[in-house]
């Protein structure tokens, strides 16, 4: 499926389909900051060069604890436009964006990591597919990674499992293409999505508080429904590298089994056993490799799923009111192989992971996990 615009691979896009009386949707963008200071200023920078002119700049910020204000005070000063929401609280990353989305008034949500810089003419091509798409209902931009020459995220390749890999990772930006292209699954540091669905399902799931909310997003939109698509022209860079630390480990996997309890029928969970006792297999052989604190991590991920049960129940409810397809309609779109080339990456990691977020796991999960100040708050 293709769009109706064209754009060079700068990002300065030409919509071609909006008519001279029509006018352009209005998009809330949302920014979700934690002790994120030597990255704000960059990337307000770059939303304020952008040139599409219906939108609304939210910032939010989980309680930093830097110098995040400060910035955060002397570009709001500058800029009218860029609108800061103070958080008492660490909400997470999801929390994050369910607080901007109750002051957003735009018809679509662009969600972005405050570690983020995007590419001038970014939104347009977003915009324009999603108008143009109304069965799509959520959109990425290829991720670049910070240098802006290789890839890191073509949206994601989400397993059966659960598990969620970037997809086309370390590939040259150049070998993308122009195309859009269906995927499994959006990845969280940028995206687009009609801000009626979020107001449907009451925001992104906040049970997990951060990592796997994207692929929690995903299973559900899909569940209603609506494909997710990757539109390749507009482009944004993100400081990231492919890393695991304990902590990190614990809540994708507490996340990530929490959200297949919550969304898949019993009698698919049990046909779909095997695969996740292979998955179940790997991760712990992981666990083993990376020593007892991944261990460790792994075991509590099975208690704070069981003692949440009660909110899992409540997710089985939601996915059973919005559902339009079967589960088996939405794991035949999934990826049913592993991304290997990923996990040697990581199997390959050793010693402490320099990308240790600042910022602080929910207090449930300090408690049950370690009483090591892990921090949180990158995606």
């Amino acid at each position: 499926m293709t769009s109706k615009y064209n754009t060079s691979r700068t990002g300065q896009a030409v919509a071609r389909s909006w008519s001279d009386s029509e006018t352009l949707p209005l998009v809330s963008i949302i920014v979700v900051n934690y002790n994120g200071e030597p990255h704000l200023a960059t990337c307000l920078g770059s939303l304020l060069k952008d040139t599409y002119p219906a939108r609304q700049i939210l910032v939010v910020d989980n309680a930093s604890t830097d110098d995040s204000r400060t910035v955060l005070d002397n570009v709001s000063s500058l800029h009218s436009e860029i609108r800061v929401i103070w958080s008492s609280d660490n909400l997470g990353y999801a929390g994050g964006v369910n607080l901007g989305l109750e002051s957003a008034n735009g018809e679509f949500i662009a969600v972005l990591n405050m570690d983020v810089t995007v590419k001038p003419g970014w939104l347009m091509p977003l915009v324009t597919f999603l108008r143009e798409h109304p069965e799509t209902g959520a959109v990425n931009p290829l991720i670049a990674l910070a240098d802006g020459e290789h890839v890191n995220a073509a949206g994601q390749d989400v397993h059966v499992t659960g598990l969620g890999f970037n997809r086309c990772l370390d590939r040259p930006v150049e070998s993308i293409g122009h195309m859009a292209f269906r995927i499994s699954g959006i990845q969280g540091a940028a995206f687009l999505v009609r801000r009626a669905l979020l107001n449907r399902i009451g925001g992104i799931d906040t049970t997990g508080f951060l990592y796997h909310e994207d692929v929690n997003l995903s299973w559900l939109l899909q569940l209603m429904g609506f494909d997710l698509y990757c539109v390749p022209d507009a482009i944004v860079c993100h400081d990231y590298s492919l890393t695991m630390y304990a902590g990190k480990l614990h809540l994708l996997e507490r996340n990530r089994l929490a959200m297949l309890l919550a969304y898949l029928r019993w009698s698919s969970l049990v046909l779909l056993s095997p695969a996740l006792l292979i998955t179940e297999f790997l991760l712990w052989g992981y666990c083993l490799l990376r020593g007892w604190e991944f261990v460790r991590a792994k075991m509590v991920s099975y208690r704070w799923v069981l003692e949440r049960w009660p909110q899992i129940q409540e997710r089985r409810r939601l996915a059973e009111v919005v559902r339009v397809i079967s589960d088996w309609t939405l794991l035949r779109r999934l990826r049913w192989s592993y991304a290997v080339d990923q996990i040697v990456t990581l199997g390959r990691e050793r010693g402490d992971s320099t990308r240790q977020p600042a910022g602080g796991l929910p207090e449930e999960a300090l408690n049950q996990y370690s009483k090591r100040g892990y921090r949180a708050g990158e995606h």
